[in-house]
């Protein structure tokens, strides 16, 4: 029996144990099936409740965050996900870790605004996490670029949205406002002080439907909400990282010329038996690089190689990748502008 089926029949033995008040009983049932199957958010949710009963609230608060954990991000696991949060927010409360209970209560408020007990208990939770002081802006060196004033923020997501939480208290609704772009979003906050900060957040990792993001000022946040362009694609970064920005260039590289593609060259082999041996070994050598490279030298033969119009091949990424490769053609040549 596979580790999955071995999980399952444990798990529906502790529910039946559950069931009959067997509470000590169950709990290890459960603990089986988790140590046959550790993947189950719904393991883990029902040990919670088993352990809760049992008194043992440090136990079942833990399990609860787990289970948000496994559940989160998962369109047809957002009934566990909500109920695991909303656990985890009042053990924690009980616990008097508010600042873990708030952060729960929020994710499942944002699921189901209608909730009465979440609504009532975040807002007695709020009034005791702890405070965040307001962001200072280091100074600034001269000719410097403005740099970003340091304040937390955290973020998820749902298939149809990006969640950015900014953790600034007591500001005034009327203080905020939010600018939504296509790959992009503005906050500018008046603070008590009278001092304006702005946080950027450019380019986005993937792109947003403005008019459909919204955002509002709660009593220790800032919630805005980015719809997603593309519903259920999954966002790795808030922003898009360097890496992603390298890897559109060479995306975009890649289709701004025709009959350019190393891959293909490759796995030629056929052609190049077409070629003078002298011909043949230059190829097999550039073919055998490209084939055996990581991913950063590969890189930077196609990007050297297409700039510079098939002048120059270049391995060294760290090099190429600074700027455009020029064209150099041979000696007593000249090199002609590229048309289509």
């Amino acid at each position: 029996m596979s580790n999955k089926k071995t999980g399952n029949v444990l798990f529906q033995q502790a529910n039946e144990a559950y069931f009959d008040d067997e509470f000590e009983q169950s709990e290890s049932l459960y603990t089986q099936a988790i140590a046959a199957d550790s993947t189950v958010g719904d393991y883990y949710l029902k040990r919670a409740q088993v352990r809760s009963k049992l008194g043992n609230t440090s136990g079942a608060s833990s399990d609860a965050r787990k289970a948000s954990d496994l559940t989160a991000n998962k369109s047809d696991q957002l009934r566990q996900y909500f109920k695991a949060l909303y656990l985890h927010g009042k053990w924690a409360f009980e616990l008097k870790q508010y600042d873990e209970a708030a952060e729960s209560l929020r994710k499942a408020a944002t699921i189901n605004p209608s909730h009465e007990e979440v609504k009532a208990l975040l807002e007695k939770t709020e009034l005791l996490t702890t405070p965040v002081p307001e962001p200072q802006a280091e100074p600034e060196a001269e000719g410097a670029e403005p740099a970003r004033p340091k304040v937390r923020h955290e973020w998820y997501q749902t298939d149809d949205f990006v969640i950015l939480e900014v953790f600034i208290k007591r500001v005034q609704k009327d203080a905020a406002a939010v600018e939504f772009g296509e790959r992009a979003v503005s906050l500018s906050v008046k603070m008590a002080t009278g001092s304006e900060n702005n946080y950027d957040f450019d380019p986005l990792q993937h792109n947003i439907v403005a008019s459909e993001s919204t955002f509002e000022v709660l009593s220790t946040k800032i919630e805005i909400r980015l719809k997603k362009a593309q519903p259920g694609v999954k966002w790795s970064h808030l922003e898009q990282t360097d890496e992603d920005q390298a890897a559109k260039s060479l995306s975009q590289l890649g289709s701004s010329r025709k009959g350019v593609s190393w891959d293909t060259i490759a796995a030629d082999a056929e052609k190049e038996a077409k070629l003078k041996p002298s011909e043949q070994g230059v190829n097999e050598l550039f073919q055998s690089i490209y084939r055996d490279a990581d991913p950063d030298t590969r890189r930077a033969m196609m990007k050297s190689y297409v700039e510079s119009n098939g002048t120059s091949l270049s391995t060294d990424w760290s090099s190429v990748g600074k700027g455009p490769v020029e064209t150099l053609p041979p000696t007593d040549t000249f090199a002609k502008p590229y048309s289509s």
